[in-house]
């Protein structure tokens, strides 16, 4: 038997490839029927539950997730050779894995999809079966394990959940070692740190915790949103080396993206004869009022569809510029129009928006939002401003809201003709320039 076709190893190779990572974690809209036909609180309660549902897996989400299945795999690879050496390893009195595996990080700003991510790591990877050794003996083969961190946990309570056992956590360790290795763990994840951040001993505790997972001597992959982050990032050194060496970030879909056009399709066929809003047109003015954030969206659109759903009415971009200045949607608009001015004194009020380890800030990209913010409020403070006649005047003219229809202007240079050869027409300007002097 040659390495790759060990089962340690095999139960991987279908899963590297993209098309069948999207097969797999995919999790598409299903249309709610007869929503007219319900009161407005179950309906409502319908919609906000299927928009949490839906998993669109974007292009940097199956890169996520292809990177992960990759690392199982190598790690599979190195550790199970082939029958044999696993017998050897089963029955040694330590365990052949490593001491310690630096884990993988993931971060991003709190909504855009991390927890969503991991279980779609969960559904992706291989389920639980056996695998009878070269002495007949028949083991389990278990591709990953996976925990969500609690208010109250400590690092013992890490290792108990992993073991399903209460022992001290120096025997708990050891025995998760020899149990990883003898049932083939190749990832092991955690998720909800942000839970056991509150006191002002967390950084200490949430330190503790994630060592005690890599100890275990798998590849480890823990979220960490940027409060987490900048917490941990004021670690020691030699900690920040071992936490945060390995930082993925999860970033919204840019409002350019098919990515992101596909993801407000998805939502709408949840409730298309509600949802009338244009993926492809309001694609824009929809990031600019979510900032990307899936989270953000959901809870827009939940709120635009209460809001229309009391009239017998339609959710299009006018009634989710509406859902945007209510007070159901205060917190998130707080923090969509925090991330443009993160600069300054602001910037170090708002450490839960920007991740400590790429902390350099993009004048640019600050500038383009700033422009993009104001001239909405421009576009606003007008139509205020007019009175009944000037504004169905001016919604007349255009069937988008008059925000959209009010551009700045662009300064255009039209080259200047000339009668005379370009070199001839410069000799004369020296000429004349030279007797002036």
């Amino acid at each position: 038997m040659t390495t790759i076709e060990t089962p340690w190893v095999n139960r991987f190779t279908a899963l590297m490839n993209l098309e069948v990572i999207r097969d797999r974690v995919e999790v598409r809209p299903e249309p709610i029927p007869n929503l007219g036909n319900m009161a407005q609180l179950e309906a409502c309660e319908r919609v906000e539950k299927a928009l949490q549902r839906v998993f669109y897996p974007s292009t940097q989400c199956l890169g996520f997730l292809l990177q992960w299945v990759r690392i199982a795999w190598a790690h599979s690879l190195e550790m199970y050779e082939n029958h044999r050496v696993f017998v050897q390893g089963v029955y040694q009195h330590e365990s052949p894995l490593p001491e310690f595996c630096f884990p993988w990080c993931l971060t991003g700003l709190a909504g855009t999809g991390k927890s969503a991510l991991l279980s779609a790591l969960s559904r992706l990877m291989p389920q639980p079966s056996t695998v009878i050794a070269s002495d007949g003996t028949e083991f389990p083969l278990v591709s990953y394990r996976a925990i969500t961190v609690r208010a109250c946990s400590t690092p013992r309570d890490i290792l108990t959940q992993f073991a399903q056992r209460e022992k001290s956590a120096r025997l708990l360790s050891e025995f998760l070692r020899r149990l990883a290795y003898r049932d083939g763990w190749a990832l092991v994840l955690q998720d909800e740190f942000q839970f056991a951040t509150q006191s002002e001993k967390a950084s200490t505790r949430v330190t503790q915790m994630i060592l005690a997972m890599c100890y275990i001597g798998v590849p480890a992959i823990y979220i960490a949103n940027y409060s987490l982050l900048h917490k941990l990032n004021a670690r020691n050194q030699e900690e920040r080396h071992r936490l945060l060496g390995k930082v993925k970030k999860l970033h919204p879909d840019a409002h350019t993206s098919e990515d992101w056009r596909i993801l407000l399709s998805w939502y709408r066929d949840i409730a298309p004869d509600v949802f009338t809003f244009d993926p492809e047109s309001d694609a824009e003015a929809i990031h600019i009022l979510t900032a990307g954030v899936k989270r953000h969206v959901a809870s827009l659109l939940g709120i635009g569809f209460s809001l229309a759903f009391s009239k017998g009415g339609v959710v299009d971009y006018s009634v989710l510029e509406k859902a945007y200045q209510s007070q159901g949607y205060a917190t998130f608009r707080d923090d969509v129009e925090a991330l443009p001015k993160l600069y300054g004194a602001f910037r170090n009020s708002r450490k839960d928006l920007w991740c400590p380890i790429d902390a350099v800030v993009n004048p640019s990209e600050d500038v383009y939002w700033q422009r993009q913010r104001q001239t909405r409020a421009d576009n606003k403070a007008l139509d205020d401003s007019m009175t009944v006649n000037e504004r169905n005047a001016l919604a007349g003219l255009s069937k988008k809201p008059v925000a959209s229809c009010i551009k700045r202007s662009e300064a255009k240079v039209a080259l200047m003709r000339t009668k005379k050869a370009d070199a001839e027409r410069l000799r004369e300007n020296n000429s004349w320039f030279s007797d002036k002097l």
